[in-house]
């Protein structure tokens, strides 16, 4: 964001407020439209220190600029008094009250308030710092403090709780709930609605009662039906948002109060009761352990298990590292469990909009700006019909003027032709294909919060999807465990009863997250399958309710076949003492145990086989393990490794100061655990539907490498034909630069004439996909960022992606030109989801914050559906669009045509036009259905300003006004005809006749034309209700042109000819007209120009291919040979080194070559030497 300061000008703001009542508040509307105005017109610029008001430019993506202008007001702590604190509150035990409020800021850094400068901006404050000179995001305690740090909090008391409410505000997240009144002013105002007004003026002017009494019902039926609309989702928003509660918070020693939510700061140590609650803030851990229910959140329905915050000085609070320990504002505490007497407390970290609720909420009240160029072509095209209009303004002055007709009818006249041209019904009805797939979508159990984004899911070219849950099956089944015995694998163990009771069973008893909940099992699925397995049993102290958690017993398993004292000396119990949750940066997590009867406690420790080795001591890590490894996840198998410590030396109070770097090391290496995870039965069809359309699917997760490769390959997003290169970087290591190395199945190496292979020859063919880890990922976005447009073009697999990187993958994909759907879980893809064109969460809740689409239905068949329904409404829109232009263009050339002979159309002819022809077809044409059909490549046309769109227009305008103009004079050229007389009063004549009735057929042939059916609608014969609108309206105009009653040509104020002949002309008219309008449409525009001359056009010129920039970046690819080939390792990757995930920037590389340098390796090093 950029600020600018500004203060008050005195002489400017007279000279403002004198332009507001000169223009009788004109000049104020508009700067209600655009308030920065406001702000140029009455204030100065200023530097930052000074100003009273601030302009804030949200520069969204640098293409979208929203500007906010922001009054800067004081706070200070002196306003809370000491008369204010309760009786309980003794002067001694008040802080002085000199002192400030010491509060966090977002770069780290603290500030002792008592009296600062602030800013409200999207909900968050924002703090003057004097010794940056910048305003400075104010945050609650998850930056810049230590675990030590946060540990010390013991609870303020009501006078320091008081002061920092003033600098923090009520712990609230407020979505208002504006009244009728308001909701009605600020919709009436709208720039829509001014020129509605207008419109009515100038109708009333010309006496167009009827059709002003029509036009200002349905406003009103818009406006009402929009207004409640709006506050019935406000009230939505606000009765889920809301929520109040009474906490008890520690005061300090033995002393506990119960105080309402709403009064909770940073800092304030809350305990939580032991049946659980519903958290309404953001807090940290600090003792005890909790169950949590974070669904509403995530969209994960498995509870989450949350620990206490370790005791650790000198390491900064991560929120992403640590959150684990951390309980989020709108998730659900289930069970709570105590150590001794101890209460489960935890310290407040956020309040109010900075919590993660509150951030939804923004996200909620704050949405990107629309990124949709139909959208944005839709207000250029009214800017041409303005222009359109504007020519038919200086038109009808000059004709009027040359005929000598009064100014006040000129004006009327002229200003009449702009309501004409500019539709005031266009942007009700785009709205109507969104609403009709939105209920389609509905009846199939996807729901759309916004159904906005519904027109955006016609353009999707690009999808991306979650692994686990999403392609495959949630749950995994266990397929069998590899043991490890003098330095190899021993014979795989499918069946569990044979696996004898050592430290590799006793490992899967134990490192896990489980819990009981009503007495059934409840944790990750894959710790549930692995645990099953062993058969051994999960017990907690059975004891009733609240006393249930204050005891120190912690969760024990145990064996159901063992004594307990077993003949071969191994536990036959276990307690877990404590955890160390699964960290997706970490790839890992543990457990500290003590087996029944013993003081010696083991840690085991469970993750990704690369993670667990790099942990191991290499004497017990398998010789086989890189070729075993690869074996079974090349398979598409999940594998999971496991080891152990012995923590002779150790005590439990000493493993809760250590950090987990600490303890989890020198393991030793136990073995690995195979997983099966099926593809989902739908999954496969649903690929070959989106890959038959030529869309780019990518799979994005967080397993191995090889086991998303696999898969890849099975559900068909790696065809047969295709060739899987393995990008992987190094990052800079002693000076030496950041290289990226690709691996790729040797047939793709290219020989050279020698037998060798070139070291800069590329893989000699361009069908091929990359697929790297988050790792490489993270590497070359941070160093070699001109990479990526590369890498994300032909990349289809990402794997070992975290959270953070899965948006990045998305938004880089944005910035390619591709229109992004993202499909997940909605557990570890909340981020991608929210960033990507179109997100669809598979969940069972109705709808989710995370995406704008949800499915109940739990697997990928709802993609093709959102994007079939996508489709159809974007080309209901474009349809309609060119229906609603072609229809006031048609009106308009009426008009124009009428005005030379000084006639017009009647108030009632127009009302017959507007109502009966062109509302009715409107509210049906959306009716028609997504097309069953195969999908087709090319999504519908996004741009209206397009050669396609505007050439379809302009044929139609000009086979229009050429019918219009022959059935004109034509009519002239008859024995009978009598010239017009003008008359005030009547505008009954021939020509009125001629022309009025062969338009109304026009509209019916534009309704028609503009109705495409397949491949993205089914044909117009399927829509029942808009054919059997269409076939009355034609009966009904039929019979208005050959033989009408003499009440309706009373009623229309209209003439017909003495004889029958003329009619007939004008029926042949509107079926010539008709049938030239579908041929022009369907083979001139359809086939010739979109089909023929289009595609030669951008072959020739490239042009039309803006902002695509991935179509470059293939059409580079196709003329070079990449990624650049080796045939020999580099030495430096020739020894046996493992990747590392922690930290990102020590990352090295497993990989071993089997053989000297004369065997052929069974995978070749690619190294891109041109970095």
């Amino acid at each position: 964001m950029e600020v600018y300061g500004y203060t008050w000008s005195r002489f400017r703001s007279v000279a403002t407020w004198s332009g507001v009542i000169l223009t009788l508040g004109v000049l104020r509307l508009v700067f209600h439209w655009y308030p920065q105005w406001l702000l140029y017109a009455t204030h100065t610029p200023c530097t930052l220190d000074v100003a009273t008001k601030l302009l804030v430019v949200d520069n969204y993506m640098g293409r979208f600029k929203t500007y906010f202008v922001k009054e800067v007001k004081t706070i200070s702590t002196h306003t809370v008094r000491l008369s204010t604190v309760g009786a309980a509150e003794t002067p001694s035990s008040l802080s002085d009250v000199n002192d400030g409020v010491r509060a966090q800021l977002n770069n780290g850094s603290t500030k002792d308030i008592q009296e600062c400068r602030a800013v409200w901006i999207k909900k968050l404050c924002y703090i003057w710092d004097e010794d940056r000179s910048e305003f400075v995001k104010l945050v609650g305690l998850d930056k810049g403090l230590t675990k030590a740090e946060l540990h010390k909090y013991s609870g303020f008391n009501e006078y320091q709780q008081q002061k920092r409410q003033i600098i923090y505000g009520f712990n609230d997240i407020p979505v208002e709930v504006q009244s009728l009144w308001k909701l009605l002013l600020l919709e009436v105002i709208n720039p829509f609605y001014i020129f509605q007004l207008f419109t009515l003026c100038v109708w009333a002017a010309e006496g167009y009662y009827y059709y002003l009494i029509a036009i200002v019902l349905m406003t009103c039926f818009g406006v009402f039906s929009t207004i409640l609309q709006t506050r019935k989702n406000q009230q939505s928003l606000h009765d889920t948002v809301h929520s109040c509660d009474v906490v008890t918070v520690w005061r300090g020693g033995d002393r506990y109060e119960e105080i309402p939510t709403t009064k909770l700061v940073p800092g304030d140590v809350i305990t939580i009761p032991t049946h659980g609650c519903n958290m309404e803030c953001d807090a940290l851990l600090l003792s005890g352990t909790c169950i949590v229910n974070e669904s509403m959140l995530t969209g994960e329905s498995v509870p989450v298990n949350k620990t206490s915050l370790p005791r650790l000085s000198g390491v900064l609070y991560d929120p992403k590292e640590d959150i684990n320990h951390t309980l989020f504002c709108g998730t659900k505490v289930i069970q709570t469990r105590f150590y001794g007497n101890e209460r489960v407390r935890a310290v407040v970290l956020r309040t109010g909009f900075l919590t993660a609720k509150g951030s939804l909420v923004r996200s909620i009240l704050y949405p990107p700006p629309a990124d949709f160029k139909f959208d944005q072509d839709s207000y250029k095209f009214i800017g041409i019909l303005a222009a359109i209009a504007a020519v038919g303004f200086v038109y009808t002055l000059v004709l009027k003027i040359g005929k000598a007709v009064p100014a006040g009818d000129v004006a009327i006249k002229a200003l009449d032709l702009i309501t004409i041209v500019i539709p005031p019904a266009l942007p009700a009805a785009l709205t109507v294909g969104k609403l009709y797939a939105q209920n389609r979508l509905q009846a199939r159990k996807i729901y759309c919060i916004n159904s906005r984004i519904i027109n955006v899911a016609g353009s999707i070219n690009c999808v991306c999807f979650d692994k686990t849950g999403t392609l495959t099956e949630d749950g995994l089944d266990m397929w069998g465990v590899l043991p490890v015995g003098e330095q190899r694998f021993q014979v795989v163990v499918k069946d569990m009863k044979l696996l004898s009771r050592g430290p590799l069973q006793l490992g899967m008893a134990s490192c896990h997250s489980l819990t009981l909940i009503d007495g059934a099992l409840s944790g990750d699925p894959l710790d549930v399958k692995m645990f099953e397995a062993t058969g051994w049993k999960l017990e907690e102290p059975e004891v009733v309710d609240q006393q249930k958690y204050d005891l120190i017993v912690p969760t024990i398993v145990k064996c159901p076949t063992a004594n307990d004292h077993h003949d071969d000396g191994l536990p036959s119990a276990i307690s877990l003492l404590h955890q160390f949750q699964f960290s997706s940066t970490l790839q890992r997590m543990s457990v500290v145990t003590r087996a029944l009867g013993s003081q010696d406690l083991v840690l085991y420790c469970k993750g990704s086989p690369e993670m667990i080795v790099s942990l191991s001591r290499p004497e017990t890590v398998p010789e086989d393990l890189n070729s075993t490894l690869e074996e079974y996840t090349e398979q598409g198998y999940r594998v999971i490794a496991l080891g152990r410590r012995p923590l002779a030396e150790s005590s439990y109070g000493k493993i809760q100061r250590m950090r987990r770097e600490e303890i989890e090391q020198d393991l030793e290496f136990l073995g690995m655990i195979v997983l099966e995870n099926r593809l989902k039965p739908e999954t496969e069809p649903v690929i070959g539907v989106l890959k038959g359309a030529q869309l780019k699917i990518i799979m994005i997760t967080g397993d191995n490498i090889l086991t998303a490769v696999s898969v890849a390959k099975e559900c068909g997003i790696i065809a047969p034909g295709e060739a899987v290169v393995t990008v992987t970087a190094v990052p800079e290591v002693k000076g030496t630069r950041a290289r990226v190395f690709y691996t790729s199945p040797k047939d793709l190496v290219a020989p050279v004439a020698n037998g060798r292979h070139d070291v800069e020859a590329g893989t000699g063919q361009t069908s091929f996909k990359l697929a790297l880890t988050g790792n490489t990922w993270a590497i070359i976005r941070d160093r070699l960022p001109e990479l990526l447009p590369r890498i994300c073009t032909r990349g289809a697999v990402f794997a070992r992606m975290s959270s953070d990187q899965k948006q990045q993958l998305v938004q880089e994909l944005q910035s390619l030109g591709y229109y992004v759907a993202m499909c997940g879980d909605g557990a570890n893809d909340c981020g991608a989801l929210k960033a990507a064109h179109a997100g669809i969460s598979l969940s069972e809740a109705e709808s989710s914050v995370a995406s704008p689409f949800t499915s109940r239905e739990a697997n990928i068949s709802c993609v093709p559906r959102v994007i079939r329904e996508g489709r159809a409404a974007l080309s209901t829109s474009s349809g309609i669009f060119k229906f609603m232009v072609a229809y006031s263009l048609t009106e308009f050339l009426s008009c124009i045509i009428l005005y030379s002979v000084e006639s017009n159309l009647t108030d009632l002819q127009f009302l017959f036009i507007d109502i009966c022809l062109i509302v009715n077809f409107v509210f049906f044409f959306g009716k028609s259905e997504a097309y069953d059909g195969p999908l087709v490549k090319d999504p519908p046309l996004t741009s209206l300003l397009s050669f396609i769109p505007l050439a379809s227009i302009a044929l139609h305008v000009v086979v229009v006004a050429a019918v219009e103009i022959c059935a004109f004079f034509w009519v002239r050229d008859f024995p009978w005809y009598s010239q017009y007389t003008k008359d005030p009063d009547s505008y009954e004549c021939y020509e009125n006749y001629a022309v009025y009735s062969v338009s109304l057929f026009q509209y019916i042939a534009a309704a028609v034309t503009f109705s495409q059916g397949k491949p993205y609608r089914k044909g117009i014969h399927t829509n029942v209700a808009l054919v059997a609108s269409l076939v009355i309206m034609t009966v009904i105009c039929a019979y208005k042109t050959l033989y009408p009653a003499q009440w309706i040509l009373n009623v229309m104020a209209y003439i017909q000819p003495p004889v029958f002949n003329f009619k007939v002309i004008v029926l042949c008219l509107a079926v010539i007209h008709f049938l030239t309008v579908m041929f022009t449409e369907d083979f001139v525009v359809n086939y010739v120009l979109a089909k023929v001359v289009r595609p030669r056009w951008r072959k020739l010129t490239g042009f039309g291919a803006e902002g695509k920039k991935y179509l470059a970046v293939d059409k580079e690819l196709a003329t070079e040979k990449w990624p650049p080939v080796t045939s020999q390792l580099p030495i430096k990757l020739n020894a046996s080194v493992t990747e590392i995930r922690e930290p990102p920037q020590t990352v090295e590389i497993h990989m071993k070559a089997q053989g000297g340098p004369d065997v052929p390796l069974v995978r070749r090093q690619i190294c891109d030497q041109a970095l």
